[in-house]
């Protein structure tokens, strides 16, 4: 009898540690950092490579959040990176148009589909579902949920 209370003491203790790691396991790794082959850090070269010209370029000197020269490359109105000093900081995807994160979601995905790639999100703040980088924590994937579905994709520098 005190052999199975051990058995059943030590089988609690697995589980506790291996839910307190499923809840950690929400944080991506800087590796998922991804929207449509561009990942976080890619040149404005490489993805002008990719994507050709863009539709707008727009150059700031000074940003709010950014050090640096800031210029955003929207293509149409539904894809923009974001550079600081000729690095991707910043990938939003706001329509459904084919760009999918690494994990293959993408804008129309369902809330499901994001919590069977990603788990349960970090945070959740009104209709964005935040999973932060483990490596960095100002880093990350937004998913803003309407209607049970993704409206909206932000990967990179949170702000």
């Amino acid at each position: 009898m005190i052999v199975l209370k051990k058995v059943f003491a030590s089988l609690a203790a697995g589980a506790i540690l291996t839910t307190g790691t499923a809840i950690c396991a929400a944080s991506v790794a800087p590796a998922a950092l991804v929207a449509g082959g561009i990942e976080y850090g890619a040149s404005s070269d490489y993805v002008q490579q990719v994507y050709s010209t863009p539709t707008e370029i727009e150059t700031k000197h000074h940003h709010e959040f950014f050090n640096g020269v800031v210029t955003k490359y929207e293509y149409g109105d539904s894809f923009e990176v974001t550079f600081v000093d000729g690095l991707a900081r910043h990938i939003e995807v706001s329509r459904h148009n084919g760009i999918k994160t690494a994990d293959g979601i993408e804008v129309g995905s369902t809330l499901e589909a994001v919590k069977a790639a990603y788990g349960e999100p970090d945070k959740i703040h009104g209709d964005k579902y935040i999973y932060y980088c483990d490596a960095n924590r100002d880093l990350g994937i937004v998913f803003e949920i309407e209607n049970n579905k993704v409206d909206e994709i932000e990967i990179g520098y949170l702000d």
